[in-house]
């Protein structure tokens, strides 16, 4: 037993070997690599690192009354300004305060009484002493008069002035109540902004959606760069089209949000009731450990046996790491948080798995013969379009396609061209086109338009009998390879079978009938068996019942 396992084990070495060996030059970046005996494609996205590290940020909201309705229901019980419950009060306790409301009234009207006469006397005083005040302007207005021309019109400038400044005074007072005014009106746009933004962020957060579009964008640029300088993260040029504010999002892992009552820390505010801290967790990749190349896996519908049909069971996405020849596989990249074509990091780190021959993309690699692959049948289309990259695209038809080649300065007049004049190409059933720069590939149904691409394009590597073809290929027919070996995709997949069930559940039971004598009378004699015993049953339940009910009734009868 233990010599099985020593073989076993060996083997599996020698296997992974002969992979990292094989596929170490190949497995690298900027490589589309293509299988054409199984029609599966795998496009480089980029590096990938594993996040190991956790840092954190925290944003701590101050709560008013206003925003009672963010909080936890629990907490805002507790707090009486939010008045989520409302205590009801007796009628004793009403009824002796309008009792003494009334009483008070009563003597603050015995004493306006007193003031009123006391009023009317200093009245009296104060209209003498207008009358003698009177007396006393007229002989001032006669003094007045005397005064010579010059100064008179200087008075009367300086009452004109005055009445301006007068008029003025109102006008600056309106002015400056309008922008009080203004200045309330912004404060609570803005305020109705932050809290708009907080609680969508709060239910998206709620909703395992995370986010940081509830921070300001003061607090955001805080955010960034204190998340960079916590994990020592450095960024290489692969990122370049993410602004930074992406990249650190998409690093989230998990929030938290709390709420911490005012009763538990010193406020200046009295409007305060307390604080909102929602705790943001980010995972971040650290640069010693080993990056991981990252392909998309794309394999290509093709017609067999008038049934279209395509490689599954294989991931959406695959890594691997040529150092010590791991893997990672994402059959489904959404369900783990990742977006590995805008950014190679996900939330949730798949399981690292060493190279083995037991799946289909390990034989595919390895050149193994590929027992463990199977098809799946797909919707039937007219064609099947898939851009590996730039200008390499896989086309998949029922029948051979008739297109024309021709100059892109032509294209806009292909109506009035010939078939004669312009390069006629037949596209195989399933082909990869890798489309010359400045020319354009006419189908019927599609277009592909061959752009300039820079020199570090990623270059191709076609895998046929565990050897490479050229890179510099117009068109490769991949259906001719598919046609050499059939065996492992005429295998029923597990669609197929389950069809099969369906089919057969569908159909009606055949009861096979016998017409040997001795059947009929085993028959017979099983089936009087039966009903003999059912009677004897019945008869022995009836007499206890009988005799239950007969004691029941003598007992009765005693009492």
């Amino acid at each position: 037993m233990r010599f099985n396992v020593k073989i076993d084990c060996f083997l599996l070495v020698l296997f992974s070997q002969h992979i990292l060996g094989y596929f170490n030059d190949i497995l690298t970046k900027n490589v589309t690599i293509a299988h054409p005996e199984t029609g599966l494609f795998l496009s480089y996205v980029g590096l990938y690192r594993p996040s190991d590290a956790i840092v954190h940020n925290t944003a701590i909201f101050p709560m008013t009354v206003a925003t009672c309705h963010f909080l936890p229901l629990s907490a805002a019980l507790h707090i009486p300004a939010c008045n989520i419950t409302i205590k009801r009060h007796k009628r004793l306790l009403t009824d002796i305060i309008s009792l003494g409301i009334g009483v008070t009234s009563l003597a603050m009207t015995t004493a306006n009484s007193i003031q009123i006469s006391n009023l009317n006397h200093q009245v009296a005083l104060v209209e003498k002493s207008l009358s003698e005040f009177s007396h006393t302007m007229k002989i001032h207005g006669a003094q007045l008069a005397k005064i010579q021309e010059t100064q008179i019109q200087l008075a009367e400038e300086l009452q004109i002035t005055q009445r301006a400044i007068n008029a003025i005074i109102p006008i600056l007072d309106w002015h400056s109540q309008n922008i009080e005014v203004i200045k309330f009106s912004m404060e609570k746009i803005h305020t109705q902004f932050q809290h708009s933004f907080l609680y969508l962020a709060i239910k998206q957060i709620f909703r395992n959606q995370l986010t940081l579009d509830f921070l300001s964008p003061d607090d955001l640029h805080n955010v960034i760069y204190d998340v960079m300088i916590q994990g020592n993260l450095t960024f290489t040029s692969e990122y370049g089209s993410l602004p930074l504010a992406q990249i650190i999002t998409n690093l989230l892992v998990r929030q938290q949000v709390d709420f911490i009552p005012s009763s538990r820390y010193e406020t200046k505010s009295p409007d305060e009731i307390g604080r909102l801290v929602i705790t943001s967790y980010f995972a971040v990749p650290q640069r010693e450990h080993t990056s991981f190349h990252v392909y998309k896996l794309l394999p290509i519908p093709f017609v067999h046996q008038n049934k279209t049909m395509q490689l599954t069971q294989i991931p959406q996405y695959w890594a691997v790491n040529t150092l010590d020849n791991t893997t990672m596989e994402w059959h489904d990249s959404q369900a783990s948080g990742c977006d590995l074509q805008a950014m190679a990091t996900c939330r949730d780190n798949p399981p690292i798995l060493s190279m083995s021959d037991r799946t289909c993309l390990a034989q595919i690699l390895g050149g193994l013969p590929l027992s463990k692959c199977q098809t799946a049948l797909v919707a039937p289309e007219p064609f099947f379009l898939r851009q590996l990259r730039d200008n390499l695209w896989v086309i998949s038809s029922p029948e051979p396609l008739h297109c024309l080649k021709i100059l892109s300065a032509e294209h806009s007049a292909l109506r009035q061209q010939t078939w004669n004049i312009n390069s006629q190409l037949l596209l195989p059933p399933v082909a990869l086109v890798n489309v010359t720069p400045g020319y354009t590939i006419a189908c019927p149904g599609f277009t592909l338009v061959g752009h300039h691409i820079p020199s570090s394009a990623p270059s191709l590597v076609v895998l046929y009998n565990n050897s490479l073809l050229s890179n510099n290929i117009s068109i490769v027919n991949i259906d001719r390879y598919l046609r050499e070996n059939t065996s492992w995709f005429s295998v029923k997949s597990r669609e197929q079978k389950i069809d099969d069930i369906i089919k057969r559940m569908h159909e009606p039971i055949a009861v096979p009938v016998s017409e040997h004598p001795k059947f009929h009378l085993n028959h017979t004699w099983y089936f009087g068996a039966s009903v003999f015993s059912w009677i004897f049953i019945g008869l022995i339940l009836f007499v206890i019942y009988y005799v239950y009910r007969f004691k029941r009734k003598q007992i009765l009868q005693n009492i």
